[in-house]
């Protein structure tokens, strides 16, 4: 690299470390003009751009650097990158697919692109991708560990084994590793990793990831054995450990939702500006385990309904469009929104995936935080809302590692706390918009799945169709916790499991029959 642009970049990059993003983007346009052929002044230069909020910007330099560096799979990745960002998710799959043929030996390159097909939604292309640079790197603890996790999503429990279990010849501590491995099929006395897990446990780093994933794998073995109580106890510790790895409050959450209960109420509805009219999105929301995944499967067997997962686009474009809009003078910045914008905006990122299909189906639990606003920006939208049981819903949220996500699950209290503040803005919804929101019980569906898969498919405009109940045969990729599970029959077995683990969750069951909620 030319030495010159070499000390500009340093000092750009100490600027970037000090936030000073003003003064990093007039070093970027010097070093494009000075250097405008260098991949590493444009990479730069669209970097600084995405950190101004600017991607749109970024991605124009990164297109400008590319007409002299075709081949250069570092700027056509970052570009497929980019267009993801956008939103432009088909333009981003193939971005990813235009760049195999020029990707080397680094390893970021070889995941990126299985990183753009997989959050595509294809996730077949990524196995195969993902094969191949397994060729390239057999050595790989970062290649191996994303193909396990894309063949679990695949329905490949014995092809996530194998590579499992190469992964921890080399790195035998893993945390997801060892977390995946205990998820991929029903143990048994016979066959099961309890000791391997105990001894691993005690032979491994004292670190909080480790000693959760292998506690949460451990508790899951257990119960699979129907020794309850170990379990129980066992996943304690797991979540315990995992609650310590980060700071959360969950006063925030509850303080949260009472916001939008006293801001967005009925008056407010009838003041919002018009939505999007166009038909189309079905919403399932609810807490997670709740059955969410199972309805999303029956919805997307039917022949005019795609399944768009857990797509985290509305929260993210509502998010944007709050911090954007101008703050009014009184009330509330989100009940001034331009409501068709934002439903358009959805509309448009959702069609990339959902293809020819007239319906879509988007199955990200927490929307139910945000089910005013949907119905604010898609008045067409259909909302339907699992319910279940609080008890064996807070059961089996807490036996649940989510990596990251629902942060109040990893302690009892603060998950009871939580449930009670969900159940209360439900109702605060069902009250705001009578009649829209379509209750689904768990409990109901698994005991009578044809009587309530039609009434499912009725309050989603959609014509019967025999073929919903065989869901389970359909051979689609399912990107949830649930992945294993919905791909069996329905089954009532989980109907009151909560009292496997009945003296450990008191504190729970105390707190959410204090609020009413508990018959």
């Amino acid at each position: 690299m030319n030495q010159t642009l070499q000390n500009l970049l340093t000092k750009a990059v100490s600027h970037l470390r000090e936030n000073q993003l003003e003064q990093a983007e007039q070093l970027a346009q010097q070093m494009l003009s000075g250097f405008p052929e260098e991949p590493e002044a444009s990479l730069f230069a669209a970097e600084v751009a995405r950190l101004r909020n600017l991607p749109a910007l970024g991605l124009e330099r990164l297109d400008q650097a590319i007409d002299s560096n075709p081949e250069d799979a570092r700027l056509l990745l970052r570009r497929a990158q980019f267009l993801f960002e956008l939103r432009r998710r088909t333009d981003a799959h193939l971005a990813a697919i235009t760049a195999q043929p020029h990707v080397e030996q680094d390893i970021w390159q070889l995941r990126t692109v299985a990183h753009i097909l997989r959050d595509c939604q294809d996730l077949d292309g990524a196995r195969e991708w993902l094969l191949e640079a397994l060729a390239r790197q057999p050595a790989s603890v970062e290649l191996l560990n994303d193909l396990a996790i894309v063949e679990f999503h695949l329905n490949l429990p014995e092809d996530a084994a194998e590579h499992v279990e190469q992964l921890l010849e080399q790195h035998p501590f893993h945390p997801g590793a060892l977390h995946l491995r205990s998820g991929l099929r029903k143990q048994t006395a016979e066959s099961n990793h309890i000791e391997d897990l105990r001894d691993r446990l005690s032979r491994g780093p004292q670190h909080p990831k480790l000693i959760s994933a292998v506690n949460y794998a451990l508790a899951k073995e257990l119960e699979d054995l129907e020794d309850y109580s170990a379990a129980f106890d066992t996943l304690e510790i797991g979540a315990q450990a995992y609650r310590g790895t980060f700071s959360f409050n969950i006063q925030d959450e509850v303080e949260a939702h009472e916001h939008i209960r006293s801001s967005f109420n009925a008056q407010a509805r009838n003041s919002l500006a018009p939505g999007c009219a166009d038909k189309g999105a079905i919403f399932i929301v609810g807490m997670p385990r709740t059955g969410t995944t199972l309805v999303e499967r029956i919805l997307s067997s039917h022949s005019q309904v795609a399944s768009l997962g857990e797509f985290s686009d509305f929260p993210n474009l509502l998010g944007e469009a709050i911090q954007g809009a101008s703050q009014p003078a009184s009330g509330d910045a989100s009940l001034s929104l331009d409501f068709a914008q934002l439903g358009q905006d959805y509309l448009a990122a959702a069609r990339q995936l959902a293809g020819s299909s007239p319906h879509f189906v988007d199955k990200l639990p927490f929307n139910f935080q945000y089910c005013g606003y949907i119905l604010a920006a898609m008045p067409e939208a259909k909302i339907v809302h699992l319910t279940r049981n609080l008890m064996d819903t807070c059961y089996a949220v807490y036996k649940t590692l989510f990596f990251g996500a629902y942060r109040f699950s990893y302690d009892l209290d603060e998950l009871a706390q939580y449930l009670v503040s969900y159940r209360a803005l439900m109702d605060h919804w069902h009250q705001v918009f009578p009649g829209r929101i379509l209750d689904i019980a768990y409990e109901d569906l698994v005991s009578g799945p044809e009587s309530e898969s039609r009434r499912l498919l009725e309050g989603c405009g959609l014509a019967w169709e025999p073929d919903v109940l065989d869901f389970y045969t359909q051979d689609r990729a399912s990107m949830t916790a649930s992945a294993m599970q919905v791909r069996k029959p329905m089954h009532t077995d989980s109907i009151g499991s909560w009292r496997r683990a009945e003296a450990g969750l008191e504190s729970a069951r105390s707190r959410l029959e204090a609020a009413g909620l508990l018959s």
